[in-house]
């Protein structure tokens, strides 16, 4: 079985889209950049297109609407694309997903259908590379599977550098790690961060960033407080739960950060949940750390913050994660109202 990274997929983008494509695992910035990748490929300019660009979720999707969505005929254009999103695989029965497959097999008699299914970290165990899930193996039959793991260190410096060289800033390998050192390993505070400096260095009559302007500009890491954030909400503290939320809300001056907010938050969830299934087990740290292929300090980090939590009290956040995930991708509401839904649903 092929599973293609970002890297193979941007190439198949240029080479031209045709079938199903399945996005997993649990980077979502590069998960969010390859599919507007795609709308644009499929779309171009007409994203807004309801007739070729179909978007079923938890409350739309179906089999009958599904079949539809695949088989109707693109309006003034040579292709459509179909998106599907909220859609927990991980609780769907084996008769379910044997009929998913088989709807989704309709896609190789309709070459003018592009289809994404777009899961969130916690809506479809992927198993590993060793041992693929039943589930990642029953539907890659049918659509190509296109995994987002999270980027190791090296990578992100290399990444780091390639977008400040794109807005024509100079970055060295000792500045990239420096950069991660002080905001952490998400991508989306990442390039948050690095076009900010880059605005700054080039306003400054300079075309290269130091350790002075990191110093002075860069957020520093914000995995903590959203660790906090994440305690404060599991243990059902309104008050707390608030009062970081308000500060995240006051410091966010574009109203951006509401995305990296939630997608830390159902990082952590998702860590704590299979820590929490492997601990119930009788698994110890170390088998636990190797099993998630986790630092075993982080792994202890987790442990500890995890205290005697079960997982269905971890499974009842995810699923208000998920609901919240899905307004936000809508983006019919404001995003901090649709967080503090979450808050208020955590501690009933």
């Amino acid at each position: 079985m092929e599973i293609l990274d970002s890297v193979k997929f941007r190439a198949a983008v240029k080479q031209g889209l045709s079938g199903g494509y399945l996005f997993f695992g649990e980077e979502e910035y590069l998960k969010h950049s390859c599919l507007d990748l795609v709308r644009k490929a499929v779309l171009g300019d007409n994203t807004g297109d309801s007739f070729n660009h179909i978007r079923l979720d938890g409350e739309s999707f179906s089999s009958d609407a599904l079949e539809n969505a695949i088989i109707s005929l693109p309006v003034f254009s040579d292709n459509k694309l179909v998106e599907i999103h909220s859609i927990d695989l991980n609780s769907m029965k084996e008769k379910e997903i044997e009929e998913l497959c088989s709807t989704l097999s309709m896609l190789e008699d309709n070459p003018e259908t592009v289809l994404i299914f777009y899961c969130a970290p916690f809506e479809f165990d992927a198993g590993d590379p060793r041992r693929p899930s039943k589930l990642l193996s029953a539907l890659s039959r049918v659509v190509v599977a296109v995994g987002f793991e999270k980027q190791t260190r090296e990578k992100l410096a290399k990444w780091v550098i390639a977008h400040f060289n794109h807005n024509k800033v100079a970055c060295s390998k000792e500045m990239s790690m420096l950069l991660l050192d002080t905001c952490g390993h998400d991508m989306y505070a990442l390039a948050g961060e690095t076009e900010k400096l880059c605005a700054y260095v080039l306003q400054s009559g300079r075309n290269e960033v130091g350790a002075a302007d990191i110093e002075l500009l860069a957020t520093k890491n914000k995995e903590i407080g959203e660790f906090d954030f994440s305690n404060a909400i599991l243990g059902r503290n309104i008050e707390r739960s608030f009062y970081i939320l308000s500060k995240y809300e006051m410091e966010d001056k574009s109203g951006k950060e509401v995305n990296l907010i939630l997608g830390s938050m159902i990082r952590i969830f998702t860590s704590l949940y299979k820590i929490s299934l492997l601990s119930q087990k009788g698994m110890r740290d170390d088998e636990i750390a190797k099993e998630l292929k986790m630092n075993p300090y982080q792994c202890s980090l987790y442990r500890k913050n995890l205290g005697r939590r079960t997982p269905a009290e971890l499974e009842r956040i995810l699923l208000l994660c998920r609901e919240a995930d899905a307004q936000l991708k809508s983006g019919t509401k404001n995003g901090y109202e649709v967080l503090s839904r979450l808050i208020i649903g955590a501690a009933r």
